[in-house]
């Protein structure tokens, strides 16, 4: 009997562990079975989004016809020439152009003979394309340098592109002799002695279109990506002859403007939306605004310039 319970309690002994070791395995199946589903899932999810990615359609610009190398970009838009399409991301090249302002007035750098992607390398600046600052130059007008004062150069704000009128001092008055015209005076109010101002100037040209500042005719090409591991080029040093204001004006103009080296000329920036309009000479000193209380700009417009609350603002 004895022999018996013993045998009976070995049984039982030999049986646990391997019931056990079963459902280790089963659970460690389960797990790397569920593991694997999940790492399969996500890899088919990245096939399909990657699949998705390459079949997104992209709008980018394309040539619809031919287009000669050295046509203007602007023209090509505006004819149709280059518009705007959709293709797919997986078929298109590096550096695609996807608005038109990324070319806008820059030249063709190539032959078009249509169906192409436009890339930024396509289009080029024109002076770049050329190797001629000339090539800048709007048609019938010639480039041409003026030194002004910082003071009287709106302090080196000007910017290539810029349009700027050029004021100087009034020209010499008939019959006298070589002299300019007398410096603008006004009585005091009791009448006694006037006071003086200094000559008076004159608008001499309107909307003039600036084309460089010192030596840069515009914002520079942007330089090439830097190689891994190189050192980055060193930034371009900042003008420092603003005092040079080079413009285009048309050809028979350009004497009357070297004629007025010695007037004292001064700038003003316009607006970009500024139209030329007459402007009457000024030879006797007229009341000032201040003098008179109001603002110097339109009334249209005091409101505007006004602070909120003033009395400009509120029209009283």
């Amino acid at each position: 009997m004895w022999q018996g319970e013993c045998t009976h309690s070995l049984h039982l002994r030999s049986e646990i562990p391997v019931g056990s070791r079963r459902t280790l395995i089963l659970i460690g199946a389960i797990v790397i079975g569920g593991l694997a589903a999940f790492l399969t899932m996500n890899y088919v999810k990245g096939v399909e989004s990657e699949s998705a990615d390459k079949n997104q359609m992209v709008t980018v610009l394309v040539a619809a016809g031919p287009v000669a190398k050295g046509s203007p970009a602007d023209e090509a838009l505006a004819s149709q020439s280059i518009r705007t399409a959709q293709r797919r991301r997986s078929e298109l090249p590096a550096s695609a152009v996807v608005r038109p302002e990324d070319i806008s007035g820059q030249v063709a750098a190539v032959d078009f003979g249509g169906g192409e992607v436009i890339t930024s390398m396509m289009f080029l600046p024109v002076q770049e394309l050329t190797g001629s600052k000339g090539s800048s130059i709007d048609e019938g007008n010639v480039a041409i340098t003026i030194m002004v004062e910082p003071d009287a150069g709106v302090a080196g704000l000007i910017q290539p592109g810029d349009s700027i009128n050029i004021m100087a001092l009034a020209p010499v008055a008939p019959g006298g002799e070589g002299t300019r015209t007398e410096s603008l005076s006004k009585a005091a109010p009791d009448a006694s002695t006037p006071w003086t101002l200094g000559q008076p100037y004159v608008y001499a040209f309107q909307d003039v279109k600036v084309l460089g500042v010192g030596k840069n005719l515009g914002t520079p090409v942007a330089a090439p990506a830097t190689a891994p591991g190189a050192e980055p080029a060193p930034a371009a040093a900042p003008a420092t002859d603003t005092n040079l204001i080079t413009v285009q004006i048309p050809a028979d103009q350009a004497p009357l403007l070297i004629s007025l080296r010695g007037a004292g000329l001064y700038l003003t920036l316009n607006r970009p939306d500024y139209e030329a309009a007459p402007i009457p000479f000024v030879s006797s000193l007229p009341s000032f605004s201040g003098e008179e209380g109001r603002s110097p700009y339109p009334a249209a417009s005091a409101e505007a310039v006004a602070p909120a609350g003033s009395a400009g603002a509120t029209g009283q």
